[in-house]
């Protein structure tokens, strides 16, 4: 009898823990199932990488719907991910769609903004035929990052690096033709000459000013000689 209890209680237990299991799925499926809000769709231009089914869709930082489905649209150029949204409000033409990372933990979600006046949106319009309504997106941050590295590769690769040289080496050169001309080495000989011209005035002038400063003192001592000295009288005129 211990036995077939032991049976009974395992067998039991095995029981009881699967339609616990079951109940827990079939509880989760119908959440998402009677989730409330409205079905919408975004296509992305870009890899979304790292995007799967029940992704966060959030607007502002705030969790307001899941992913529930992400396929290659039937353009064969974009993804389509179709979202489940909790949000009120004309998402088609107030809100705007873009790829978002957490961190570097590396799980993508989408996060939802407000259109910012004169935006540009990429994908208002398609050109196939789609069973929900919508919601425009934009580049995701790395995208554009990327699209900018590549312009400036481009750019660089587009400068004529061998006339730049060219231009540096004609312009050197006609600086030393300059500077080595003859009339560069008379512009320089006539710049030494009127310096020489210079120093030797100044030294002129020196002078004349050391004599004066003596002329100058020798009256200070001796002002009589200036105002008592008598003329000397004047020849007398053979008739």
């Amino acid at each position: 009898m211990s036995g077939r209890s032991s049976k009974f209680l395992i067998g039991l237990f095995v029981i009881t823990g699967l339609m616990i299991g079951a109940i827990i799925i079939i509880w989760a499926g119908a959440s998402d199932l009677f989730m409330k809000g409205s079905t919408y769709v975004s296509y992305f231009d870009e890899s979304v990488q790292g995007l799967q089914n029940d992704s966060a869709v959030k607007y502002r930082g705030v969790e307001i719907g899941k992913v529930e489905s992400i396929r290659v649209a039937p353009d064969y150029r974009l993804i389509e991910v179709v979202m489940k949204i909790n949000l009120s409000g004309d998402l088609q033409k107030q809100t705007i769609s873009q790829l978002r990372t957490t961190g570097i933990t590396g799980i993508v979600f989408i996060e939802l903004d407000r259109i910012k006046p004169g935006e540009h949106l990429d994908f208002q319009t398609v050109s196939f035929k789609t069973a929900y309504p919508i919601i425009p997106s934009r580049p995701s941050d790395i995208s554009k990052l990327l699209a900018d590295a590549n312009k400036i590769m481009q750019s660089i690769k587009e400068l004529d690096f061998k006339g730049i040289s060219d231009q540096l080496k004609n312009t050197t050169k006609a600086i030393e033709n300059f500077l080595a001309g003859k009339h560069t080495n008379n512009i320089m000989t006539n710049l030494d000459s009127t310096s020489a011209n210079i120093d030797q005035s100044m030294e002129n002038l020196r002078v004349t000013l050391e004599k004066l400063q003596e002329f100058s003192e020798s009256i200070s001592d001796n002002p009589s000689d200036l105002l008592y000295k008598r003329p000397a009288p004047p020849k007398k005129i053979m008739e």
